[in-house]
């Protein structure tokens, strides 16, 4: 049986022939005005590219990312309701927010109730994430049950360099520290920003922790991104920080080891009206932190700027992943960027711009978002093709 080449019925076509009939449609307008753009950052991208070589930048296993589901019901028992729900229907993690996280939204859990909030739940088989000041109440908890903490999966929110070295002493493998782009982001911060602001959160971190041995160094701190509705641009972003990880790492003389990274879609592009859109951003934003290497991944409820998410919005946001891990087979393919000429130039651009800003931030120049930017916005629902009526919020109340 021969072999079957299916371009091989085709002409073969050079960059001059394409151009030749882009100038017929464009019919003397400026190539360079109407098909190529700049990005926030001032990376050029033109409307065709071939093949580019590249660095891989693909999670350390091939494995699926985890699923991560937000626990932040104010009422303890609520909150071990729905976590037990979502672990039975396909989240493979928990992250625990108190009312102090950055990211609370006006809700969380309480942390002197971490034991009811978790009762049934198998610590050793689940990832668990902190967001707040639950670190130590956790481990506190965690130290009243027969568990060595070498088994468990948990990424930490700590602020002080003692308390990651006591949680290392104790066999707990890390993040201990979280190097969170997400405020940068929301604030209007551009892509390269959020990654050199990050980036420089987390060396400063690394800094603090003198009392750790290198092994424990590279892996105490973990970095949590914001993956918007630009597909490409999540990707690249994502690709991005893996590479300037390593970068870091051998500029510092430190053994290699892979960054843990975190991926929440984005606060900044949920529409409060029209709220149901969220779900279509929400899945183009899984989509690019998924294929870009995110280990694990948050998405937030499509109704959460409306209120406290209910079990409808909380089946939504866990099956958006699901749907592309089980279905789409996401996770199979092990960077499937990688040589593809747009998202290689899109990610080289990123890693210079965000390097820059990174390297200002340790000079004490850290990025400054600008207020007025619009990028990132939500547009459909909002701006654009608004409801006559809208729906019901699906949102449930708090006593």
């Amino acid at each position: 049986m021969s072999d079957l080449t299916l371009a091989g019925a085709f002409p073969d076509l050079t960059r001059a022939d394409w151009m030749k009939r882009v100038e017929a449609v464009l019919k003397g307008a400026a190539f360079e005005d109407r098909l190529v753009r700049h990005t926030p950052d001032g990376i050029r991208l033109e409307p065709l590219y071939g093949q580019q070589p590249g660095p891989r930048a693909a999670r350390p296993q091939q494995a699926p990312w985890t699923v991560y589901q937000r626990v932040d019901h104010p009422d303890a028992a609520r909150a071990n309701a729905q976590a037990l729900e979502d672990l039975e229907n396909g989240a493979t993690g928990l992250v625990l927010v108190t009312p102090d996280a950055a990211g609370a939204r006006g809700f969380g859990v309480d942390a002197t109730r971490l034991a009811r909030v978790l009762q049934g739940v198998h610590l050793h088989a689940v990832a668990l994430k902190i967001e707040g000041g639950a670190s130590m109440a956790l481990a506190g908890l965690i130290a009243t049950q027969p568990i060595d903490p070498e088994r468990l999966n948990i990424h930490f929110a700590l602020t002080s360099p003692a308390d990651a070295v006591e949680l290392a002493r104790l066999g707990y493998a890390g993040p201990y520290m979280e190097a969170d782009g997400r405020g940068f982001h929301e604030q209007g911060a551009s892509d390269a920003e959020e990654l050199g602001a990050a980036l420089a959160t987390a060396v400063a971190s690394m800094r603090q922790l003198s009392g750790l041995n290198d092994v424990h160094l590279v892996r105490a701190v973990g970095m949590t991104l914001a993956a918007t509705q630009d597909m490409f641009a999540t990707l690249a972003k994502f690709r991005a920080a893996r590479l300037l990880w390593w970068r870091v790492l051998d500029a510092a003389g430190l053994p290699d080891a892979p960054l843990q990274l975190h991926a929440e879609t984005s606060w900044r592009m949920m529409a409060k009206l029209d709220p149901h859109t969220n779900i279509l951003r929400a899945t183009a934003a899984v989509f690019g932190a998924g294929l870009g290497g995110a280990d694990s991944i948050t998405v937030l409820p499509f109704s959460l700027a409306q209120g406290l998410p209910n079990a409808f919005a909380r089946r939504v946001a866990r099956n958006v992943q699901n749907v592309l891990l089980e279905e789409a087979n996401l996770w199979r393919a092990a960077d499937p960027a990688s040589g593809a000429g747009y998202v290689e130039t899109y990610t080289k651009g990123l890693c210079e711009a965000a390097w820059n800003v990174f390297q200002n931030a340790e000079a004490g120049d850290w990025p400054v978002p600008k207020a007025d930017a619009t990028h990132g916005l939500p547009v459909i629902g909002t701006t654009a093709y608004p409801l006559k009526q809208e729906f019901a919020p699906e949102t449930e109340a708090v006593s």
